[in-house]
């Protein structure tokens, strides 16, 4: 299974929960509908969102509770719009009933485990690479970030380099082209991709 790369902000149900995540090790999201939502479908989800008016929120309960595996990695924002976590997920959903309350400071039932990155010391957003930058100014609470996989591990790895944006649109190419249903292309791309690892 491919890993996966997720912004996820820490203001589940509107309160910062950045620190007690950290603390406690896992992430969440809002949404106290009351239910355990392991075997709802997307549409049932949306279904139980709606009697609750939250049905805006299907994306991010879906992404958080169907759409993220263990090992994806999360990137979660501070509220002080300068720090910046990593976070690998540990677990499989978990449904947090005493937490699943519609008041303020509560109200964060759907959640992951998680270990976090950099012994939970976070990167300024100020040193990230402009696309991804970009990407973090995208105002929900979860989005796929997979396409900035090789920068998140760079920097997770402390390998960081200057990509330019051509390069980045060369490498998106070679990507493409591996995954050919030609075999003359995608072996012309492998030998693109160890000519210049070599």
């Amino acid at each position: 299974m491919n890993k996966h790369y997720w912004l996820l902000r820490p203001l589940p149900h509107g309160t910062d929960h950045l620190e007690n995540f950290i603390k406690t090790n896992f992430i969440a999201v809002g949404y106290p509908v009351g239910e355990d939502l392991s075997d709802f479908s997307f549409n049932d989800m949306r279904t139980i969102l709606s009697k609750n008016d939250m049905e805006e929120g299907i994306g991010n309960l879906h992404s958080l509770v169907k759409g993220m595996s263990i090992g994806d990695v999360v990137v979660v924002p501070s509220t002080n719009k300068k720090d910046i976590y990593f976070a690998e997920i540990e677990s499989d959903y978990i449904y947090d009933k005493t937490v699943d309350k519609n008041v303020e400071g509560l109200g964060y039932p759907h959640q992951r485990k998680v270990k976090w990155l950099l012994n939970k010391q976070s990167i300024l957003r100020s040193e990230l690479p402009d696309e991804l930058r970009g990407s973090l100014r995208y105002p929900g609470a979860v989005a796929d970030l997979t396409k900035h996989a090789q920068l998140i591990e760079q920097l997770i790895n402390g390998t960081i380099t200057e990509v330019t944006a051509l390069e980045t649109d060369a490498i998106d190419v070679i990507k493409e082209l591996l995954n050919s249903k030609d075999d003359s292309i995608r072996l012309k791309a492998a030998e693109l991709v160890l000519k210049f690892k070599l």
